[in-house]
């Protein structure tokens, strides 16, 4: 940042927001703020004033809540998931592996009474040989 572009409005602005340490001031503005202390001296005053605000900061300590207080967050906090939660949850996952495994069970059926018996039927009738996927061969590949 230019030098000359640090305002005694936009000093003070900095030095509200940062605090009087220059340390703690962005790098890029370091530079600046000590240019233009240099050239006007009397902006050591906001930085006196920056620093009682941040004395005042430092030393603010907020009270540990009471055991009231405490005792009513966790009355209204949700409870870990109880015995019967989890009951549901493992239930639910075992009828879907259910479900999963009676659909796989249908597709099987479906094939089984869909395709002829070939190890049975070692001749090939037109009837034996057609089935809802194409006619079989008597090797049992699909035409």
């Amino acid at each position: 940042m230019d030098e000359h572009i640090l305002s005694a409005e936009r000093f003070a602005t900095l030095a509200e927001a940062y605090g009087a340490d220059l340390r703690r001031w962005p790098a890029d503005l370091r530079a600046a703020a000590e240019a233009h202390l240099a050239v006007h001296p009397q902006s050591r005053g906001v930085l006196i004033d920056a620093a009682r605000l941040d004395d005042l900061l430092a030393a603010y300590r907020v009270a540990s809540p009471g055991a009231a207080l405490i005792g009513r967050v966790l009355a209204h906090a949700p409870q870990s998931g109880s015995s019967w939660s989890r009951a549901k949850l493992w239930w639910s996952g075992l009828g879907l592996a259910g479900a999963g495994l009676a659909g796989g069970l249908a597709g099987a059926a479906a094939l089984w009474l869909a395709t002829p018996m070939l190890a049975e039927h070692r001749f090939a009738d037109s009837a034996d040989s057609q089935t809802v996927f194409g006619d079989i061969d008597l090797n049992g590949a699909i035409r």
